[in-house]
């Protein structure tokens, strides 16, 4: 039998957490810090079960706000491992324009990210990456796309910016609509985990440029595997 990761401990024990204290759905969860103090677990492991929680639809992370509990209950019906994931019939031209807007604004948040993140911003990104891997490993393309969602979400708010996020905010949910597409396809997983690894390594050396030159990539695939149709 395979021995459970720290991340899965950890997911176990804040469920533990969550049914000995009677929390119900929209009640805030303790910080990551706090967590981590009553918790056996690093800041980063904790954090981990976070994304693997919200990926489950077992919590909701509202950046800026905190963790709150979602409505389902341990067990309860969640997304098969081989689950297509739904997108509109027609590919309408807001979606193309949609891409276009990525990737003319995505390569310069990235670049900020580099210089701008602060260390649990990026922590947090590469948990979501790993935990991408994960998902992509046991063909939960579901919870792929709910991460792959996350981390252009975390990067948005890492680039600490305000301005981004507001210019972004109103077409989140066309940006989540985006998102599906290659999936939709069931296509580019392995793809897409790469390309947020390499953006990673440049975030992480603080190399904005390279960054910028990654993301610029990335949209390229992403754009190219949901058979949109990309300007440059």
């Amino acid at each position: 039998m395979a021995r459970k990761s720290r991340s899965d401990e950890a997911v176990e024990s804040i469920e533990a957490m969550i049914a000995e204290n009677g929390w119900g759905s929209g009640f805030q969860l303790p910080s990551q810090r706090t967590l981590a103090d009553e918790l056996p677990f690093s800041r980063p492991t904790i954090r981990e079960a976070l994304v693997a929680l919200e990926a489950r639809g077992r919590i909701e992370i509202r950046p800026g706000k905190g963790v709150f509990l979602a409505g389902s209950e341990p067990g309860g019906a969640t997304p098969s491992s081989g689950a297509k994931v739904q997108v509109p019939r027609e590919l309408s031209g807001r979606v193309s324009q949609m891409y276009q807007f990525r990737y003319a604004v995505e390569p310069a948040i990235a670049g900020l990210v580099a210089v701008n993140g602060t260390n649990a911003q990026i922590a947090d990104m590469n948990a979501v990456v790993e935990a991408m891997r994960k998902a992509m490993a046991r063909q939960d393309f579901a919870a792929f796309f709910e991460l792959d969602f996350s981390f252009h979400s975390l990067m948005i708010e890492a680039a600490n910016n305000r301005f981004f996020t507001e210019a972004i905010s109103p077409f989140m949910e066309l940006f989540f609509e985006s998102q599906k597409l290659p999936l939709a396809f069931d296509e580019g997983v392995v793809e897409t985990v790469c390309e947020h690894e390499e953006l990673m390594r440049h975030i992480q050396a603080g190399d904005a440029a390279e960054a910028h030159r990654a993301m610029e990539r990335h949209i390229q695939g992403v754009a190219k595997r949901a058979r949109v149709k990309l300007v440059e």
